[in-house]
């Protein structure tokens, strides 16, 4: 027996010494070290600095940058490896003000029913036969999750229904998120699964719809989806796996080296920190916790410094006022251009949080030091967010606090000035003006409001800081899309929408790199390309400053993160 016993243990010392081998293996395998020292040299290097410098060159030792400056200067001093940009265009890595990271692994494991420009779907026939094929291919039982379906973008202009999806599979549970992200269509499996049926409340700040019998139509908005998407995205590990994976190539193919996930549940929250503190996503990360994970992190419930790495930072609460404009639920202070069928001729969208909760949660968390990010595309939701940061900062004073106005879509010039002066700062999902620019102006906003979606001149010529964003997986992560969309104002048909709001190339491509590190208090460290910061640099295809076109058409060649090269485009 002691001889089964001593075998025993030294064998199950030998595999923790196996396990730990192959474990020691894999981290460093995650987390390569950067050459001592390396330059590159002989290139048309975009610092970003307080001035816009272009250097021909930068050194680097371990993940720092060490020096920038002529080729001559800098071979002078380098040591270690030097690399011949022959050329090239360098710039700080792309730091990505608000997205959903990683939610662009969607692809990877769900329905993309986005339409044109982003993929194919042009009709309900054309969704449907998606959905079928991913049910024929999904043990009965589990759900199917959908994103990207556009309403106004099919044949139909309409959603789905309920009925349409039982017809796909009455054996699994089925839910359609639209393109917004903030309303989708479920099947009757996925509504029994979370308890709703045709007697369900809506709950405040969210809609059911039902038809003419009565019966569940099948769309849900804001609020009331929440029971349904937390279920239909409740992934297990293999799925979370998978959609890491792609999410975080899809990332370095892109030239982001900082990503955000704007919104973390305290169970997403423990994915993306395991993940990323073993150094599983190249990128660095700032994570936003919604308000269940941020009460546990300020109650003490969550140690916060246990979530914290080198490479991921715990960042700003954020709260959602409303829902979107191409959806019909952002909250207008005037009525929608073209009111949808079924709603009153005042219909103005609605607000997700009442005034009082708002005005609440705000200043609770301005109190206790937090920096708080909301959402809110509508003005009558952004005139709610400013009442609210202005009521904290008056109970709480804060010098530097840095409130940021999520999307800030529809905002007027009275509320530029109000941002101007309680330093508040927004971060424009411009891209609208490119997807959705030729509805803005037709359908839900009118050629008037239209032209000022995402006023960034406005905000420039009040010395406001800014940045850009793509709210990614709502859109692609195309961060040079984003930045020729501010300069261009062109929309997907064709139009100039409001150019008087355009802004240069060059100030686009601060507001995704350094004015992005300042907005999330991390211009200390990345955001450009200068002595003390990291070395998370990307090398692109042609200089974007050239021409407008340029700048649309500029590819990564190679992202950089630390002084460690994680992608190299092949030729």
């Amino acid at each position: 027996m002691k001889k089964v016993l001593l075998f025993t243990a030294k064998a199950l010392t030998a595999l923790v010494l196996v396990a730990t081998a192959v474990g020691i293996v894999f981290y460093i395998k995650l987390n390569p070290s950067p050459p001592s020292a390396q330059a590159y040299i002989n290139g048309h290097i975009l610092t970003m600095d307080a001035n816009n410098s272009v250097v021909e060159a930068v050194y680097i030792e371990d993940d720092k940058i060490i020096a920038t400056g002529t080729s001559a200067e800098i071979k002078q001093m380098a040591k270690g490896d030097i690399h011949d940009l022959k050329g090239k265009t360098m710039m700080p890595g792309i730091i990505d003000a608000h997205g959903h990271f990683p939610g662009s692994g969607l692809a990877a494991i769900a329905v993309d029913l986005n339409s044109p420009p982003i993929s194919n779907v042009a009709t309900v026939a054309d969704a449907l036969a998606l959905l079928k094929a991913k049910a024929d291919d999904t043990p009965e039982g589990d759900w199917i999750y959908a994103y990207g379906f556009d309403d106004t973008q099919i044949a139909e202009k309409r959603f789905l229904t309920r009925l349409e999806l039982d017809s796909v599979s009455s054996q699994h549970k089925i839910f359609v998120s639209h393109i917004s992200g903030h309303m989708g269509v479920a099947n009757s499996a996925a509504f029994a699964a979370v308890g709703i049926d045709k007697h369900s409340p809506a709950p405040e700040g969210g809609h059911i719809a039902y038809n003419s019998e009565g019966e569940l139509a099948g769309l849900v908005e804001e609020n009331a989806q929440k029971p349904l998407l937390f279920k239909a995205l409740d992934l297990g590990l293999k799925s979370f796996y998978k959609m890491s994976v792609y999410a975080a190539d899809d990332y370095l193919q892109r030239g982001v080296t900082t990503a955000q996930s704007g919104l973390a549940n305290p169970k997403m929250l423990k994915g993306i920190t395991t993940l990323a503190n073993t150094g599983f996503y190249p990128q660095r990360l700032t994570v936003w916790p919604d308000l269940e994970a941020a009460t546990l992190i300020k109650d003490g419930k969550l140690n916060k410094s246990d979530l914290e790495s080198p490479r991921l930072r715990i960042g700003a609460l954020k709260l959602i006022a409303d829902g979107s404009i191409q959806g019909y639920t952002g909250f207008l202070g005037h009525p929608y251009h073209d009111i949808p069928k079924g709603k009153d001729l005042d219909y103005r969208g609605y607000p997700t949080m009442t005034e009082a909760d708002l005005n609440k949660t705000v200043a609770e968390f301005h109190q206790a030091g937090w920096q708080i990010a909301m959402h809110g595309n509508g003005d009558a939701s952004i005139d709610m967010i400013i009442n609210a940061f202005e009521r904290a900062q008056t109970l709480h004073p804060r010098e530097d606090a840095r409130p940021i106005i999520i999307h800030a879509q529809m905002t007027r010039d009275d509320q530029l000035d109000k941002f101007a002066e309680l330093k508040m700062t927004p971060s424009f999902f411009n891209s609208h003006v490119y997807y959705w620019g030729d509805r803005h102006k037709a359908l839900f906003m009118g050629p008037e409001r239209a032209a000022r979606m995402s006023p960034m001149k406005g905000a420039l010529q009040r010395n406001i800081p800014f940045t850009l964003h793509l709210d990614t997986p709502i859109v692609p992560m195309t961060p040079f899309l984003a930045a020729w969309s501010a300069v261009s104002r062109q929309t997907h048909g064709g139009d100039i929408l409001g150019p008087e709001q355009a802004i240069s190339a060059e100030q686009a491509l601060r507001a995704i790199t350094i004015d992005a590190a300042w907005q999330v208090f991390a211009e200390g460290d990345r955001g450009s390309i200068e002595k003390g910061k990291y070395a998370d640099l990307i090398v692109l295809d042609r200089n974007p400053l050239s021409s407008t076109e340029d700048l649309k058409n500029t590819q990564v060649l190679e992202t950089i993160i630390g002084g460690v090269s994680r992608y190299q485009r092949q030729h």
